[in-house]
């Protein structure tokens, strides 16, 4: 009998799983719409500048940050690392070689050193050649408080790090009402502990998922194993899972949890407007003016 339950029932378990699996396709290519339309009205949702407007300036250089200003984003996302002179600059690797013209680890130069480097030229607009990495400073005063910013900080197994969360607020602490509109994100929770150790005013993110995570770990944030342990974390109040792991019913549930989501990082407007379908929060994009385009489409409706 057992036998034989397993043995009819098993294509049928077999498609379940299927279908689980490919959930989030299925609902991207048969489903969800990707034309705005009147069910958006009134919906509200941030824009998020992934390194600035990125896609159009190099990433993470004042060029970018003051393009996404331009744009009348919500919120800039930019990514900090720490010289070998303790100076905090803004680039997302751990190394030059992406970003720059130089070659090696970031914390092995000092910041003189790094500001001879040009962060410009790889992106293959004359306009952009000889941009520089901007320090941490550099990026906060020219935001000024205009929109919101969230400084991601990367896991950084490195003595050179041990104290990089206090440092970073030291120079929010700079910036004019500061605490009001710089927000501290990472995937470590050790460094937002940290942070609240030093100044509990700061604000702070617990991120579950990050950018540099695969798809396949972003498929299981919506497991009980992994939402219950974010339920834990009274600081964790959104998830920022990868836009092609993403359906309707899994962002259902994830605001039935009580967490916002934002997803990373479609560029196409038919990508983010099929999110918007699905109810996310707020998209990070590397081409936010594509998304200033489509809030005032809807906004026209």
């Amino acid at each position: 009998m057992t036998k034989k339950f397993l043995l009819y029932s098993s294509p049928i378990v077999i498609l379940f799983m299927t279908i689980s699996l490919f959930e989030p396709w299925i609902y991207r290519n048969f489903i969800t719409s990707g034309v705005v339309d009147t069910r958006l009205k009134g919906e509200h949702f941030d824009i998020i500048a992934h390194k600035g407007a990125s896609g159009v300036a190099p990433e993470n250089t004042l060029a970018a940050v003051q393009l996404a200003l331009d744009m009348g984003v919500d919120m800039i996302e930019i990514d900090v690392r720490n010289t070998h002179d303790e100076e905090i600059v803004v680039i997302h690797d751990a190394t030059l070689d992406r970003t720059t013209d130089g070659t090696g680890l970031v914390h092995d130069y000092t910041l003189e050193e790094i500001k001879q480097l040009d962060a410009g030229s790889w992106f293959g607009d004359a306009k952009y050649v000889g941009e520089k990495v901007p320090t941490l400073k550099e990026v906060l005063d020219l935001v000024n408080g205009q929109c919101q910013v969230l400084i991601e900080i990367k896991h950084m197994d490195h003595p050179h790090y041990h104290d990089f969360a206090e440092k970073l607020i030291d120079v929010i602490k700079e910036e004019k009402n500061g605490y009001e509109w710089i927000i501290l994100q990472s995937e470590e929770v050790e460094y937002l502990e940290a942070a609240h150790e030093y100044d509990d005013h700061v604000q702070t993110k617990k991120l579950m998922i990050g950018e540099d995570s695969t798809p396949l770990l972003a498929f299981y944030i919506e497991t009980k194993m992994h939402l219950g342990r974010a339920k834990e974390d009274d600081r964790m109040k959104a998830l920022n899972p990868e836009f092609h792991t993403l359906s309707t019913r899994r962002v259902f549930r994830m605001h039935a949890r009580g967490f916002q989501v934002y997803t990373y990082s479609p560029n196409t407007e038919e990508d983010m407007i099929k999110m918007l379908h699905m109810g996310v929060d707020g998209i990070i994009t590397d081409f936010p003016d594509k998304l200033v385009k489509i809030r005032k489409d809807i906004e026209n409706l």
